[in-house]
């Protein structure tokens, strides 16, 4: 049998330039089997990175190698995103049944597919209720659970966010 061929040894890059990590790729490795790579190596966790071959966004199923020889380029980019609390990765739309997608539902729970809300429940960690938008969830945070809000374990940029925005 012919020897194997070698892996391809490829650089996973920040946004920002700093080095995520240097793998080696065999040719049968998924886009999201590097993601898991990746997080190990100190980087975002799989459901909020996408990895940027070339022009072209890698999709969990792509084989890495193969994108990576017709993108012609040894370097892939690792964009972090803020997944969502509730879901842990890409939403979907109960109302419409789109693709799940990252983005998908705004901090006011507008589906981008169907442009309604009310199709994506964000659960609240800190006790059992769901509400319609990231925006609600984030107020009944702040104002019910006070203390898990007040020291940090809470996401509060969002809220301020929106807050800069009213006013």
């Amino acid at each position: 049998p012919p020897p194997a061929a070698p892996a391809l040894v490829l650089l996973v890059r920040r946004m920002t330039g700093d080095c995520v990590g240097e793998f080696a790729v065999p040719d049968d490795l998924t886009g999201i089997a590097l993601k898991r790579l990746v997080h190990a190596a100190g980087g975002a966790p799989p459901s909020e990175n996408k990895l940027v071959v070339g022009h072209r966004i890698l999709q969990d199923s792509d084989l890495v190698a193969a994108a990576v020889r017709e993108g012609g380029c040894k370097m892939i980019f690792s964009v972090s995103l803020k997944g969502c609390p509730s879901c842990d990765g890409p939403c979907s739309c109960s109302l419409c049944g789109c693709r799940p997608d990252y983005g998908l539902i705004d901090y006011y729970g507008v589906c981008r597919g169907c442009g309604k809300c009310g199709g994506h429940a964000s659960k609240c960690k800190f006790c059992a209720q769901a509400f319609p938008s990231l925006c609600a969830l984030d107020t009944h945070v702040r104002y019910t659970h006070c203390n898990e809000f007040a020291t940090g374990m809470w996401n509060t940029a969002r809220l301020d966010d929106h807050r800069r925005k009213q006013s």
